[in-house]
């Protein structure tokens, strides 16, 4: 029930009015506020008052004014006004998405499976390895040859808040069963098992600055944990779940048909604890590892149905590789100089080197002791990444609810040495006594994809099919970043996927997707990946 204010002195005005022109007036200033004659149209009664009779017109006009005025004090003062909200309300922007999908992780016979696959990420985000094989507690190695299948869940919030002044924030929150760049996905039954609650990550959380906006160009500034705004293929360096920490900036402009434009970013990628190690009274000089990267991209209409997207980018990783540093290799829970230089995440695929220099009380505690004394290393990337990328994307509007796509992107690893990298490798090497002999990495990585269905997927009856060949050598890309699904995740892999989703009702998809992978080179890997997925998004 609302609560009745006090009405404007218009409003009252015009009540007294209404009432006037139904009860009539007592006396000859009640007629004068209708502006007319205290004796005219007005009629005598038997106790000798005079009623005052106002014509239909004025009546009509006394009710519409006296409605108007209602209306406006309504709004003015907002009581009672339907779908009313907070002002501030307007000014945010809610989206998510929730996921189930059933996952069969298949190994086809034949694979390699006597140590030639160690877990590079799970001994340097652990334990240190013994390459001496007198402590095996540092042993991980990969699963290459036992099925799996489980059922996964991605759940994702996310608000985005307009302050004014072309200025945005923005906050995304989603599961995961860790902390990784590339998968939010949750196995259910995993972290605990017994119906533990599941954790909850900030995927993004930025602030944009966008001051030009319209139809003749473009520019934006971003800064803290934002989405991926680099143009690409994905899939070859960037997986789809990808969002990037630190600095971007954008900007472009119409030129006709022609859409210049181009983005320059900064991402801090590691960074040194503040008082590492923190055993010791001295500490190490901080290792910090940086993305610097640049595109320049085009989107051209070149025809009514046709248009055509092509970019070139460079991804500068500075101080990614490894840097050894002597150390007592002997001594287990110490922390070397060199050990921060290892990637703090990674899948597989890329080249390793080791990063602890055996010291000379180390070489001594093994001469006097040769077999019962470890020699505990950790491993970095051998290779120094300078990628240039390629990227072009074609789009086809054959009929008005049907868009077929090509896709492309190559990508060359300018920073790749191999002599200098077959120099220190410690995998993808045909043999490793005690040093590599063959080294078998490649630089090179390309994707192309087809896709083929209505362009936009939000109503029922919406669909896509999809194709996709990629090939990824060992070092042309970072392995942390790539799709984690594709041969397990990482590089050195190529082979084929196939896939297909319909919305089964408005924001409600049905899909499923087959992925088939090898190992390019080194010991026999393949892998298979059947996935079927049922998601909402809002």
């Amino acid at each position: 029930m609302v609560r009745m204010r006090r009405l404007s002195l218009a409003t009252a005005v015009s009540c007294t009015l209404f009432m006037a022109g139904w009860a009539g007036a007592a006396d000859p200033e009640a007629a004068s506020l209708t502006g007319a004659a205290p004796d005219s149209g007005a009629a005598a009664t038997p106790g000798g008052r005079r009623v005052l009779y106002l014509p239909d017109t004025v009546k009509e006009q006394l009710r519409e004014q006296i409605r108007q005025d209602v209306l406006d004090e309504f709004r003015k003062e907002r009581w009672a006004v339907p779908d009313a909200v907070p002002e501030w309300t307007k000014r945010l922007r809610f989206y998510g998405d929730v996921r189930i999908r059933y996952e069969a992780d298949i190994f086809p016979a034949g694979n390699a499976n006597s140590g030639e696959f160690p877990d590079f990420n799970g001994i340097n985000t652990s334990t240190p390895f013994d390459l001496k094989g007198v402590d095996l507690s540092g042993d991980k190695y990969l699963n290459v040859d036992t099925n799996r299948s489980r059922f996964r869940l991605r759940a994702r919030l996310g608000l985005d808040a307009d302050l004014g002044g072309d200025t945005t924030v923005g906050i995304l929150l989603a599961s995961g069963d860790q902390n990784s760049p590339v998968s939010p996905n949750q196995t259910l039954g995993a972290s605990g098992g017994y119906f533990s609650m599941y954790q909850i990550w900030i995927d993004r959380a930025f602030l944009r600055f966008n001051p030009v906006h319209d139809a003749g160009g473009e520019l934006m500034f971003e800064a803290g944990r934002f989405e991926n705004p680099f143009f690409t293929a994905k899939d070859l360096l960037w997986s789809e779940n990808v969002n990037l920490d630190g600095f971007a900036f954008q900007g472009g402009f119409a030129a006709g048909d022609l859409w210049p434009s181009f983005t320059l970013g900064a991402s801090p990628v590691y960074s040194t604890a503040f008082a590492f190690p923190a055993y010791q009274t001295a500490k190490y000089n901080s290792v910090n590892k940086w993305l610097f990267a640049g595109q320049i991209a085009a989107d051209w209409k070149l025809a009514e149905r046709l248009q055509l997207k092509l970019g070139g980018a460079l991804y500068y990783f500075y101080r990614v590789s490894g840097v050894a540093a002597t150390c007592d290799t002997n001594l287990t829970n110490i922390s070397c100089s060199g050990d921060d230089t290892r990637p703090s995440f990674a899948q597989k695929g890329n080249t390793y080197m080791a990063l602890r220099v055996p010291s000379a009380a180390a070489m001594a505690a093994e001469s006097a002791n040769p077999l019962a004394t470890p020699r505990y290393q950790y491993f970095g990337l051998a290779s120094q990444f300078r990628e240039v990328f390629a990227t072009g994307r074609l789009n086809y509007r054959f009929l008005p609810e049907t868009v077929v796509t090509l896709e492309g992107e190559f990508a060359w690893n300018e920073g790749y040495s191999r002599t200098q990298i077959a120099a220190v490798a410690v995998n993808n090497c045909v043999q490793y006594t005690p040093a590599c002999q063959s080294f078998l990495g490649g630089q090179y990585a390309y994707v192309g994809r087809i896709s083929f269905g209505t362009p936009q997927e939000v109503r029922q009856g919406d669909w896509n099919v999809n194709l996709a060949y990629l090939h990824v050598e060992s070092d042309s890309v970072i392995d942390a970043f790539t799709n984690p699904d594709f041969g397990y995740g990482g590089t050195n892999l190529q082979g084929y996927w196939l896939g297909a989703r319909v919305l089964v009702a408005n924001n409600v998809t049905v899909g499923v997707r087959w992925m088939s992978a090898d190992q390019i080179a080194g010991p026999t890997y393949r892998f298979d990946l059947l996935q079927v997925d049922m998601w909402g998004r809002f």
